[in-house]
């Protein structure tokens, strides 16, 4: 029988960040690989240092990637064209280009949504911007969102939408490395926390440096250890001189960006992972889960998907602040029965939703039009053209 045609187009790392990741799963994916003949377009830009504003070098690189897909669809028959939607005004107008352009040439279009922002995009979008993302929109036949809570961005264009967490490999670390881990009450010597996420203000990395200065102020003997890319070295540089100044230089420390070994070493050596993040468009950070994987309690905030990943194994604060920080930590720190309970829950929780396996085996289901199809919010009224 003859392999199905599917078309994938996303990003790829570098630079890493859960949206790349998920889509390098997929694309690794020999379970993938078995079933359809896979076409990879790489819509990472070249970095522009612009942000979401406008630059002329965007336009140009969006049109190459224009340019490939529609060569791709004549050349071949394509079954499935999947997209990794985007979550910017200026991707949005080129997905919509895409999906009009190309959909036609294709079986069928499946959009997958890898964060919280699309329904903001779509609200605050000019009316004639929207004459031609919607119709696109609506030529989706299967929307894909990352948890529940998300789907909502949809706002009921799709035919359908179906929920397909994230996830990694259920043997990242196996249960003797978790038994080796987390085998008792953390190390008495000194509390690790753990930040694993780039470093942007939104983030929270700059709050975990200051809750982290003022745990130590108060004589408490703990480490942080920061690993991603820098997005904002001004702020990062002044508060690690903050912290410097303070005497407390040799107990915070940058790592870079790790991967690999490295990263598994970190996780296996930290006490509690934390990400006060408030970034506006967070979906559900592949971070976390590796944390739940290795067993840690993990304390975040009420954004995105966050909260429903995280369920009992952790502390979900409404917003982080330099305080309540401090104070979740310490209540972790101090109650050895509240940690392993959240150690364990955290496993559990990985193992039962969130490994590899689920994550695969959600997207072939889709696309082979599987999948429990989620109610959707009927809010299309909400979005209207004037």
């Amino acid at each position: 029988m003859m392999k199905r045609h599917l078309l994938v187009i996303g990003p790829m790392p570098p630079p890493i960040h859960g949206e790349s990741l998920a889509i390098k799963q997929l694309i690794d994916s020999k379970e993938v690989r078995s079933a359809f003949h896979l076409t990879l377009i790489n819509t990472n830009r070249k970095r522009t240092d612009k942000g979401g504003k406008f630059a002329l070098s965007k336009v140009f690189q969006d049109i190459r990637i224009l340019v490939r897909v529609l060569k791709t669809v004549r050349r071949n028959t394509v079954d499935i064209m999947y997209l990794s939607l985007s979550q910017s005004q200026f991707g949005l107008i080129r997905d919509a280009l895409l999906i009009r352009m190309a959909g036609k040439k294709t079986g069928r279009i499946i959009a997958h949504l890898h964060g919280n922002n699309l329904k903001n995009v779509l609200d605050t979008m000019n009316p004639l911007i929207k004459r031609l993302v919607l119709p696109a929109l609506e030529q989706i036949e299967s929307g894909i969102a990352l948890s529940r809570g998300l789907a909502f961005n949809f706002m009921n264009l799709p035919n359908h939408v179906t929920v397909v967490p994230n996830g990694i490999a259920c043997d990242y670390f196996t249960e003797q490395e978790i038994a080796e881990a987390r085998g008792g009450h953390p190390d008495e010597l000194f509390f690790r926390i753990l930040y694993l996420s780039n470093l942007m203000e939104t983030k929270g990395f700059a709050l975990l440096i200051q809750a982290v200065t003022d745990l130590l102020e108060e004589g408490l003997r703990v480490e942080l250890n920061l690993a991603g890319q820098i997005y904002d070295r001004p702020l990062f540089d002044r508060v690690m001189h903050e912290a410097e100044t303070a005497g407390f230089k040799s107990n915070i420390t940058y790592l870079g960006t790790v991967t690999g070994e490295r990263k598994k070493q970190l996780l296996r050596h930290a006490d509690v992972m934390v990400l006060p993040t408030a970034y506006p468009i967070e979906g559900q950070p592949i971070s976390i889960i590796e944390g739940m994987a290795s067993g840690l309690p993990i304390i975040s905030t009420d954004q995105g998907a966050i909260p429903e990943l995280i369920g009992e194994s952790g502390i979900v604060l409404k917003k982080a602040s330099r305080k309540s920080l401090a104070r979740a930590i310490k209540e972790i720190m101090g109650d050895s029965d509240l940690y392993r309970h959240l150690s364990a829950s955290s496993r559990k929780r990985f193992l039962e939703h969130y490994t590899l396996e689920h994550y695969i085996g959600g997207l072939i289901a889709v696309f082979n039009r599987g999948g429990r199809d989620e109610e959707k919010d009927r809010i299309r009224d909400q979005l209207f053209l004037s």
